[in-house]
């Protein structure tokens, strides 16, 4: 063969190997689907090039990502990234939420929606549309797709790679293969499985996971793309049909329909990745899971070089995707609008995201307006959407917003192995607007403790978020000696706490995790005990202390805290100080109900203050170590009665467990104490806790003879407390088994169950 024709030759190869084509098939699956990044990184490192690319659910979008210019390591630390936790899981990220608009915390488990569904019907929404709340990953999909959207201009076909997802269209039973349109919509639509993730709606049509009817897109690509040369990736080999014990599981078995498209001899390469001992939300598994992905397609490297000839080197691939990046657009706003409320709401919702007049908006001012919406707990839905404008080279936002009906009911409490389970109701009335108005009826009724509260809260229209809240509370908690809550014979052996007041609040934000309050009002307490359990109950009444108190406080409150009884995350700090005046009286009641008591009383005034301090370190993604530490100091005088003067005092309690103990080794008018918590953290819902905290009173309160109390020494007496407790976080409450330590009295170990949320009725002075 002369030389020409051995240059024709040549020439014929080199251009059959750039004409050749090849096509990327990316399974759904979950967390598992990790691995498809992991099979991409090893075709990177072999420079084996890929042309198309098709995915369904997770497929979707680590397909959508690569397809957008993304690399295999953006994509894995966008996957392992405290984000993506968040918004996978449905999780609000307290650093992002709005404090001061933040519903208050009640031991409600479920809420009741009501509204009116036509003008003759009433409805009630109790259940979940989803499992997983869908507002953490809207802003998060828009944020993340919507420049990409701009620069294909909806076109899938400009992207970086030509891209193509599958969704459900259930209603029509039928597939539906998106190539144009939002690219975060049609990935979002494509990983939304049903109970799981709330629908996408496109063309006013609710669109699920296309896994329902093409898990594995090999068909998809035939039909769009036709390769030379398919790489199918699934991430499903070798799993079970169905899992009684898994309900995501048995959902799948009955949806999914039984239509795998295998790949044929010579069409291309399967790559099964058995991943059997992963569930589909084991993000955390990250690593793992890609490495799988990894090693599985370096086996299969051989034989995909041996079918094909076209190669991309490394700074190759660099620059075109570099090129490709250079020409995504910044994302910033030139325009907002809100649809879906009244008039009133979307133009206050309008408000959050526009200020000071400026012609635009930022992607983080955004994010900071979207959060902060959506930290009322008012929105069943908060839909944004981002259309670039090419005249003004910015982006156009448009907010759907879906209101809760603002009347509701509240169920919830508290179930423990104590004395101290209760049961809450309440009913509540929210509006959204500049002058919002938030109205609650709460009561608690259980073994122990009854209480009802009336609250209203008015919000003011100023240019730093403020507000009016007025509360009443009256209360009454029972101490029993049956409940292991006293220690000593000397010690009173039934105590009856009554509280009724009345509060006024001015409330204004400090920034967006902080809040300053000023207060004032006025209550009446009165406790009933007996000074002894050395008497005849039956013919003996018990003592009575009266307070006629007025209050003056001032309480500035930072909070990011992600969880109110159990947190592994954040910070709290928390200032008080308050001043107190007026009349206190005691009546003793000492043999029997016909017997003169003899009466005591007096007015006093004193002042108060109070620090809080949680500190919450995550050391490893196992591992937090928290920090808590809390001092009261009080000029408050201790009256005419010991045991009076002890159940006024202040409790350390640091423990939902330890919060029904009556022991006086840890009350005290003034104290400090510390405490350091490891954690361990086995799931994102399991962990273990440990809790060690040191308690010193200032000045320890003593009594004589007579039953007078008194002061003697300071800091002359240090008391410890331990607690080790499994702890569940379920969505909407709390399951924990625990067992705690007090250094008073001796060998006092106390062992327990509880499940709900315990948080009690506000109090007056504490």
């Amino acid at each position: 063969m002369n030389r020409i024709g051995i240059l024709a030759i040549s020439l014929c190869v080199t251009f059959m190997a750039m004409a050749e084509s090849i096509g990327l098939v990316l399974s759904g699956g979950g967390a598992k689907g990790i691995a498809h990044i992991g099979v991409i990184q090893a075709l990177e490192d072999n420079d084996i090039p890929i042309d198309y690319i098709t995915g369904t659910s997770m497929g979707a979008i680590i397909g959508g990502l690569y397809a957008a210019g993304y690399s295999p390591q953006e994509m894995l630390g966008l996957i392992k990234s405290d984000g993506f936790a968040d918004w996978s899981m449905g999780v609000v990220n307290n650093d992002l939420t709005y404090y001061f608009d933040k519903k208050e915390p009640s031991p409600a488990m479920f809420h009741i929606n009501f509204g009116n569904a036509d003008s003759s019907a009433v409805k009630a929404n109790i259940l979940p549309s989803s499992l997983i709340n869908p507002l953490p990953m809207n802003f998060a999909f828009m944020e993340l797709f919507s420049p990409y959207t701009a620069q294909c201009a909806g076109d899938f076909n400009r992207l970086y790679v030509p891209f193509r997802c599958v969704a459900a269209d259930v209603f029509h039973k039928k597939k539906l293969v998106m190539k144009e349109g939002s690219l975060g919509v049609a990935i979002r639509a494509s990983m939304s499985f049903p109970i799981v993730y709330k629908p996408q709606y496109i063309d006013s049509i609710p669109v699920f996971d296309g896994g329902i009817y093409e898990n594995f897109p090999v068909d998809v690509m035939r039909e769009e793309f036709s390769p030379d040369f398919i790489i199918g990736v699934d991430v499903n080999a070798g799993e079970p049909e169905t899992d009684v014990d898994n309900i995501i599981k048995q959902v799948q078995s009955m949806i999914v329909q039984n239509n795998y498209t295998d790949i044929a001899p010579g069409e291309g390469v399967k790559i099964d990745v058995v991943l059997r001992e992963f569930n589909i939300l084991d993000f955390p598994k990250a690593d793992s899971i890609y490495r799988r992905g990894y090693d599985k397609a370096l086996l299969m490297i051989d034989s995909i070089k041996n079918n094909t000839q076209k190669r991309t080197d490394k700074a190759s691939r660099q620059l075109s995707r570099s090129i490709f990046k250079g020409h995504t657009p910044k994302v910033a706003f030139g325009n907002v609008t809100v649809t879906g409320g009244s008039n009133r709401q979307n133009e206050y919702l309008r408000s959050l995201f526009i200020r000071n007049n400026d012609d635009t908006t930022s992607i983080k001012d955004a994010q900071t307006a979207y959060y902060r919406a959506i930290s009322t707990g008012k929105l069943n839905d908060f839909v944004p959407e981002a259309t670039y404008n090419r005249h003004s080279k910015m982006f156009d936002l448009q907010l759907r917003a879906n209101m809760k009906n603002p009347l509701s009911a509240g169920v919830g409490g508290w179930l423990s192995s104590s004395t101290n389970s209760m049961i809450f109701l309440s009913a509540n009335y929210n509006t959204l607007s500049y002058n919002s108005f938030d109205a609650s009826l709460q009561g608690w009724i259980g073994q122990s403790y009854y209480a009802g509260a009336l609250q209203a809260k008015f919000a003011l229209k100023t240019s730093i978020p403020s507000c009016i809240k007025l509360e009443g509370v009256m209360s009454k908690q029972k101490f029993y000696e049956s409940d292991a809550l006293f220690y000593e014979s000397e010690l009173p052996t039934f105590i009856i706490n009554y509280e009724k007041y009345i509060r006024l609040k001015y409330m204004i934000a400090a920034g967006r995790q902080s809040k300053f309050e000023i207060a004032v009002g006025y209550a009446h307490l009165k406790d009933r005990f007996y000074q002894s359990n050395v008497i005849d109950f039956s013919n003996t009444k018990q003592d009575e202390a009266h307070y006629k108190l007025g209050q003056v406080e001032a309480t500035f409150d930072k909070n990011s805290l992600n969880h109110e009884m159990y947190p592994t995350s954040g910070n709290r700090f928390k200032i008080r100080v308050a001043g107190v005046y007026g009349s206190n009286s005691y009546q003793q009641n000492e043999i029997a109900e016909n017997e003169t008591s003899a009466t005591d009383s007096e007015t006093a005034g004193w002042l108060q203050g109070e620090l809080l301090w949680d500190k919450y370190i995550n050391v490893t993604n196992h591992f937090t170590l928290g920090i808590k530490a809390n001092a009261v100091a009080s000029s408050r005088p201790l009256g005419a009665n010991y045991t009076a003067a002890l159940v006024q005092s202040t409790a350390f309690s640091p423990t939902p467990s330890t919060q029904n103990y009556f022991n006086v080794a840890f009350r005290s008018n003034s104290f400090a104490a510390a405490g350091l918590l490891p954690i361990w953290t086995i799931t994102n819902s399991l962990q273990f806790r440990t809790e060690f905290y040191a308690f010193a009173p200032i000045r320890k309160i003593y009594e004589t003879t007579n039953h007078v109390p008194y002061h003697d020494g300071w800091l002359n007496d240090i008391n410890y407390m331990g607690e080790a407790s499994l702890v569940y976080n379920f969505p909407f409450a709390s399951l924990s088994i625990y067992c705690n330590y007090l250094s008073y009295p001796a060998r006092n170990w106390n062992f327990g169950i509880n499940f709900g949320i315990l948080l009690y009725a506000p109090k007056f002075l504490k």
